[in-house]
């Protein structure tokens, strides 16, 4: 018990910086779940828009439609302005294009001597060009629906019909691809590393501090002995990893509330315990080297151990992407089964299924606990000799 309050009391020590990691992992959840926000929400092309000038000297059926269509497009102003003025607001981009449908236009617009819509606007800018051309789109579809044997009025609904963009352009938000993510899926697949952050930068040195040369010697003539301080340290260590894990667990439902509670979450959940119990385990593992020599390349080694798991584990690059060799160098790592048991999940696999990669972190903990004495053991034996 002795050991057990002193682990926590040098865990206190370390609190800023479990807090400094969680608030990076809360940031790197919030990112991921805004690129989900609209999960059912379905969103139109968004045409650019501009500010035009429009005259309507004619205000016929045909002109008040090309108003109309400009209106729902752009930003249309009815105002007197001489020609200077005019040249002026759209040299200083007050404006963007100036439109002035001519008299008589309806009247002639299918002769071969049609009236032709004044326009005004900067030639060496591509906004006015494009709203020139959308203007010109519009005025030809109409006389190619009139030329086809179309009564005006039909001509003017089909080309209205022809150049909304709603009716051609969608931007689906959510796909409904079968090889699309989920949101639970994106947000369950990071976790792992800020798990293995958080323990190994923050728990790993008070660990350490355990092994170090002063604290042994003063352990080993006490009352305590050396399973005692182990399984100490082992309950301590796993404790803060449950602690972790509850708030990543938390942290990560506050965007997941459409799936909380379900099958699915039930096995992402009970995935990312199994893995944050295994690095309880993989904590003492480390541990169980001599701590000099640990607390001297520590930064290194996890470093290393962070970045490689989840680069080999499939967190950082999908498992498809890897090649067969690193596949098989992943196998040995529980980030890998963890990524595994979660694309199961995903699929829809029962609890039965995903048992199996469930059982391969379990066998990476157990393996770690196994050497972790051994090494002690071992060291402890040279020492004595």
């Amino acid at each position: 018990m002795q050991v057990f309050k002193a682990f926590f009391k040098l865990v206190r020590k370390y609190r800023v910086g479990i807090f400094l990691y969680f608030g990076l992992c809360a940031l790197m959840t919030v990112l991921v779940a805004s690129q989900y926000d609209s999960d059912d929400k379905e969103s139109s092309f968004a045409n650019n828009s501009y500010t035009l000038i429009v005259k309507d000297n004619d205000n016929t059926k045909l002109s008040k439609a090309v108003v109309d269509y400009l209106k729902t497009q752009h930003d249309v102003e009815f105002r007197e302005y001489t020609e200077e003025e005019i040249k002026d607001l759209i040299y200083s981009e007050f404006y963007t294009a100036y439109v002035e449908i001519p008299k008589g236009f309806m009247e002639k617009h299918q002769s071969a001597d049609a009236l032709q819509i004044t326009t005004l606007y900067d030639t060496e800018k591509a906004t006015g060009s494009f709203v020139i051309l959308q203007l010109d789109n519009f005025t030809q579809g109409i006389l190619r629906y009139e030329n086809a044997g179309f009564s005006l009025d039909d001509a003017i609904k089909n080309t209205k019909d022809a150049v909304e963009t709603d009716n051609f352009v969608k931007l689906n938000e959510k796909s409904d691809k079968p090889d699309s993510n989920s949101k639970l899926y994106s947000l369950f697949l990071f976790v792992p590393y800020g798990i293995m952050s958080i323990v190994l930068w923050c728990v790993l040195p008070v660990v350490l501090r355990f092994s170090s040369k002063d604290i042994k010697s003063r352990t080993a003539i006490s009352s305590i002995s050396s399973h005692e301080r182990t399984f100490a340290l082992f309950m301590g260590s796993t404790i803060v990893c449950v602690c972790v894990y509850i708030a990543m667990l938390v942290l990560s439902g506050c965007f997941l509330k459409e799936y909380l509670f379900t099958p699915k979450w039930y096995l992402a959940a009970f995935n990312l315990l199994v893995f944050s119990l295994v690095n309880g385990a993989f904590l003492m593992f480390i541990a169980s080297f001599p701590s000099q020599s640990m607390l001297k390349a520590k930064d290194v080694v996890i470093n290393i151990i962070t970045i490689a798991f989840s680069f080999l584990g499939g967190i950082f690059v999908p498992l498809e992407l890897l090649g067969d060799d690193v596949r098989n160098v992943g196998r040995f790592l529980p980030t890998y089964w963890y990524a595994v048991g979660l694309q199961k999940i995903e699929a829809g696999s029962s609890f039965a299924d995903v048992s199996s990669c469930f059982g391969m972190q379990a066998v990476f903990g157990v393996f770690c606990l196994a050497a972790g004495l051994a090494i002690s053991r071992v060291y402890m034996y040279l020492k004595d000799n």
